[in-house]
């Protein structure tokens, strides 16, 4: 079975209503993203970084699969279909994809503060808990790890920390969708900046090789597919499905 690697961005789940939470100046209820969205803004004030993720915790739940989603997910009838998405949404897992791997962690997820991949700000570089669990409510002040006892948080990375992405598994990826003749779609991000920018050059050398997006910008041979996710991805995998009949 052939593999199809989708990279995904912002622009997959625009369709379906998913709020950004930002107004034009970058600012969410007067306070700067920063403020809710950093280890730095975790340690002045864990209510207001929890109150920011169980409104956008609770903004994501009243959304839907639209039909980008849902064409990826159908792709599974005939390819090993694997995900890189940017977005931390569950709206892929929703429309029945199987194998997601967010970069930028998930809303649906909890984790530890002591997690091992979180930045210590307090001197204490012995963070290893591993707790990590799916959750079905937003994470409240009090929550406590059942490893280790320590304030859970959301499972997002957020500025100043790494993001989840192993450039080893890249490049077993690229090895895998260029000898058997596989797919490479960007679909919903410029590809302009870390680290789509990256994934770019790395698929370049993938002979079938797509970019999905309303302002597609010419990188080498990819094929430019200039329109909304919901719009092209479906044309796109009814066309990759009919090659396999």
């Amino acid at each position: 079975m052939k593999t199809v690697v989708v990279f995904s961005g912002a622009g997959l789940s625009a369709e379906s209503g998913v709020p950004t939470f930002r107004d034009s100046n970058c600012l969410w209820e007067n306070h700067n993203v920063e403020d809710v969205a950093s280890p730095e803004g975790w340690a002045q004030d864990k209510q207001l970084v929890l109150d920011f993720y169980e409104a956008r915790f609770n903004g994501v739940a009243q959304c839907e699969p639209n039909a980008a989603h849902k064409a990826i997910a159908k792709l599974q009838d005939q390819f090993n279909v694997v995900n890189i998405t940017q977005n931390i949404d569950d709206l892929l897992e929703r429309a029945g994809c199987n194998n997601v791997h967010h970069i930028h962690g998930a809303l649906n997820r909890r984790k530890c503060e002591k997690h091992k991949g979180s930045v210590v700000l307090d001197g204490d570089m012995n963070y290893q808990c591993d707790y990590v669990t799916l959750q079905t409510e937003p994470v409240k002040l009090g929550d406590s790890c059942p490893k280790c006892g320590g304030q859970m948080r959301p499972d997002v990375v957020w500025f100043g920390e790494v993001v989840d992405m192993s450039y080893e598994m890249i490049a077993e990826l690229v090895k895998e969708v260029k000898y058997n003749d596989g797919v490479f779609i960007t679909v919903g991000t410029s590809a302009q900046v870390y680290p789509a920018a990256h994934l770019i050059p790395f698929f370049a050398q993938v002979k079938n090789k797509y970019i999905i997006d309303k302002s597609p910008k010419k990188i080498g041979d990819y094929t430019l597919l200039t329109g909304n996710a919901g719009e092209e991805m479906p044309k796109l995998v009814e066309q990759l499905l009919k090659g396999t009949e």
